[in-house]
């Protein structure tokens, strides 16, 4: 018997990820689990915004399962008992493996596709505190942080996405050309797309099922440090361009978005597409592919719009169908 616990919180990032295979470890969990069933809940059944999303279960083998789903989520805000629902997800938060936390190391493991052998015990705790936070203001109670504060293109940013946004209205003072589809969110909400595809993925409308990392096709790997100009490095390797260094004629050359943040002292980064009438999507991590903010707010200037912890502006930036992500 094995069990395999995902902490779903990153958009881009990999989410941190262990298994237990120890039989007697994992019977005893999944008996506890079973003791507290109003405590178990769907994946995505609560809150799926930008931030922590809940713990989530996956049973990898047949044996003495207790009637439990093969997946399931924990302290997501979905659940019946919400406290049971901390409470067992805390248990298996114990479980998490602690390691040095280095954080170049680590951002090695998680654009690489691979797990980390352990995570720091700071990062636990505000893991474990997240979990606290959903049974005592419910899941996704995020505070809201003005773009402003993280001192970053605070003025330019803002006229950066206005501009743009003007030109939906005055389409003769576009600076580049540049197509919009309809929002398809029922795309990448399938059961075979939506866990193995994140952000990126989305932004630039390519399933690869690989959680898409900026410039992984090219050699490039994201440091730890997640900053806008290192994430804007891969994306730029990878084919995509700035706003106003305009792509050449094809199809594909969506307008996009970036951020970069912290969550839990760990750094992340988060993509946006323009859509249809001045609609901006996104797809948080392995969550679903939607158009409201964790205000569930309807986007319309990413900008503005409540983005949780990714607190930092980098820019707009244009794809094209000749790019390559990985």
């Amino acid at each position: 018997m094995g069990l395999r616990i995902t902490v779903d919180i990153f958009s881009g990032r990999t989410n941190p990820t262990w298994e237990i295979q120890d039989a007697d470890q994992a019977r005893e969990l999944i008996r506890l689990i079973s003791r507290n069933r109003s405590g178990v809940a769907e994946i995505s059944s609560g809150f799926t915004g930008l931030g922590f999303r809940g713990i989530q279960v996956e049973i990898t083998d047949d044996l003495d399962t207790a009637g439990l789903p093969p997946r399931f989520e924990l302290a997501g805000g979905g659940a019946q008992d919400p406290f049971a629902s901390a409470e067992v997800a805390e248990q298996l938060l114990a479980t998490m493996p602690v390691g040095e936390g280095d954080e170049g190391s680590a951002a090695e493991a998680d654009t690489a596709g691979g797990e980390e052998t352990g995570w720091p015990q700071e990062f636990r705790e505000g893991v474990r505190q997240e979990i606290q936070h959903t049974t005592r203001e419910g899941a996704g109670g995020a505070t809201t942080i003005e773009p402003t504060e993280s001192g970053n293109l605070s003025e330019a940013g803002a006229l950066e996405v206005e501009k743009l946004l003007q030109t939906l209205v005055h389409p003769a003072a576009l600076t580049c050309s540049y197509d919009v589809t309809p929002f398809n969110p029922a795309f990448w909400n399938r059961p075979d797309t939506q866990p193995y595809n994140n952000c990126y993925n989305f932004a630039v409308n390519r399933r690869t099922n690989t959680f898409a990392q900026p410039g992984r096709a090219h050699g490039y790997t994201i440091p730890g440090t997640v900053r806008c100009s290192e994430v804007s490095t891969g994306a730029l390797r990878d084919g995509l361009r700035t706003w106003g260094n305009c792509q050449p004629a094809g199809s594909l050359r969506y307008v996009v978005a970036l951020v970069t943040g912290t969550i839990l002292g760990r750094r992340d980064y988060h993509w946006y597409r323009l859509h249809p009438g001045g609609i901006w999507c996104h797809k948080p991590g392995g969550g679903t592919a939607r158009d409201w903010d964790n205000s569930n707010k309807r986007i319309t200037n990413p900008y503005t719009c409540d983005r949780g912890g990714y607190t930092e502006w980098c820019g707009l930036f244009q794809t094209h169908q000749s790019i390559v992500i990985r």
